[in-house]
């Protein structure tokens, strides 16, 4: 489970920064095998955020075939609306972390263990749920958004002792700054012309 999901994982993202379809389907995979990873490690934030990243595969692979041979520009959300995002991301942090500090409480049968780490947990669901929906849009800032979450994530998985995940994150980390460059120098000459 853990290594189909690092592979699915490393070839998502891979092909997400080279902007092609497939990272979509991937995805799905990738999503579906972490669900499970998760739940076993306490990462409760992280095991929801699976729910929505299928999902989301779903949107982004639907949203990227209507392009049918013609390729929808990269675009650059305002600073404004940017700014807002990441104020969204950190409150929707605090209120996803007390959530999950309840889940032992509330479904003690499901969660018989507390959540560890979770409102850093929160964070990068959060921030994943944001960075992927504006990768699904394909709009710019994504890529930054990745990077706050890989540095996060190999911090809190090395922790956890998943260090083969962690290790797999300074990998997303390293094509998170790829797609850094790569949509910024499409975004480039896109409006070059």
């Amino acid at each position: 489970l853990e290594f189909i999901g690092i592979v699915s994982g490393l070839i998502c993202v891979y092909t997400a920064a080279k902007n092609q379809i497939v990272t979509w389907p991937i995805g799905i995979i990738n999503s579906i095998c972490f669900l499970f990873l998760f739940y076993q490690v306490q990462l409760y934030s992280d095991m929801i955020l699976q729910i929505y990243f299928f999902a989301s595969s779903i949107y982004g692979w639907i949203f990227w075939q209507k392009r049918k041979g013609i390729e929808i520009p990269i675009s650059h959300s305002s600073q404004k609306v940017f700014c807002f995002l990441i104020f969204l991301i950190f409150i929707s942090s605090y209120l996803l972390g007390e959530f999950t500090l309840k889940l032992p409480i509330f479904f003690p049968g499901y969660f018989p263990l507390p959540p560890v780490f979770p409102y850093f947990d929160a964070f990068t669901t959060t921030a994943s749920v944001v960075a992927n929906f504006l990768l699904a849009r394909r709009i710019l800032q994504a890529w930054y958004l990745w990077v706050a979450v890989d540095i996060v994530c190999i911090v809190i998985y090395f922790m956890k002792g998943i260090d083969l995940i962690a290790i797999e994150y300074i990998v997303f980390l390293m094509i998170a700054i790829q797609g850094i460059r790569h949509w910024n120098a499409e975004f480039k000459l896109q409006h070059s012309v």
